[in-house]
């Protein structure tokens, strides 16, 4: 009996988080800690972005969030180089975060046990697992929702005799200005479109 009540306990642990300014929600096992930094872009363009972070026990939740929103004005105020001066570079910019994210995950080493396209809500993204040397595992996604213009990096690093991350790594809502989650539907070109009002 002590055993379904410490699990029920761990359970309700769990909460969604909701971030307005971010415009999204994930499953967090404790209020996360926020921390902005800069981030570079594939094409070296530096934009604003967050963490949020939380730990159980020893395992580890993040959502990195970069604003892509001002990606335009970013990339007409840098200094260019020929391959970099398309009138589309902003967007280009954009369109290769997921997998600049998903590259640099890979580049940390481990033994990748997953690797393939995915989508939330019909945000397409990628998906990543792996064991680390240490042999924790590292559970990632990443998704850019063209209509907040924001790349959303979700990273669960956990022990070994934790259960998968499907709790945190499946429970990301993207979120409109009002806060109201989004369900995204497919255009005959089968990119992601806002639903009709």
């Amino acid at each position: 009996m002590a055993l379904l009540s410490s699990r029920a306990a761990t359970a309700q642990s769990w909460f969604e988080y909701v971030s307005l300014e971010d415009r999204f929600s994930v499953n967090f096992p404790a209020e996360p800690e926020i921390e902005a930094f800069e981030y570079e872009s594939e094409f070296q363009a530096t934009f604003p972005a967050r963490t949020y972070r939380a730990e159980r026990g020893q395992d580890l939740y993040v959502v990195t969030v970069v604003d892509f929103t001002e990606s335009q004005r970013i990339h007409s105020e840098m200094s260019k180089t020929e391959a970099a001066s398309g009138s589309n570079v902003w967007i280009n910019d954009q369109r290769a975060s997921v997998a600049r994210a998903a590259r640099e995950f890979r580049a940390r080493g481990g033994q990748i046990t997953y690797d393939a396209w995915s989508h939330i809500d019909l945000v397409e993204g990628h998906q990543l697992q792996m064991t680390n040397a240490d042999g924790t595992r590292t559970y990632a996604g990443m998704y850019f929702s063209g209509d907040s213009r924001r790349l959303y990096v979700l990273e669960a690093t956990i022990s070994p005799r934790s259960p998968p991350a499907g709790q945190f790594q499946q429970s990301l809502r993207f979120l409109n200005e009002g806060g109201e989650r989004v369900r995204y539907r497919l255009s005959p070109n089968g990119c992601s479109v806002p639903p009709e009002a």
